[in-house]
């Protein structure tokens, strides 16, 4: 489910490795962001709801039957 988030809420992956770093903002120029990925992704799914934790179920099902979005495709 760490890679649905991903794909899905980056804005909130980059928040919370921001967060980890001790940084205002992250992003893919911040040196070491790839390496708290994961940590961060799993923190976020720590904190949801089982609603939340639905949700992205919901996505990921989605995803396995239709691929993932256009827009992430066109990355």
């Amino acid at each position: 489910m760490t890679d649905i988030l991903w794909w899905t809420s980056q804005d909130k992956v980059f928040e919370e490795i921001a967060s980890i770093m001790g940084l205002d903002r992250a992003d893919t120029h911040t040196i070491g962001w790839f390496t708290l990925r994961t940590k961060a992704s799993k923190n976020i799914i720590l904190a949801m709801t089982e609603d939340e934790k639905k949700v992205l179920e919901d996505q990921s099902d989605l995803m396995e039957k239709e691929g993932l979005p256009q827009d992430v495709q066109r990355r």
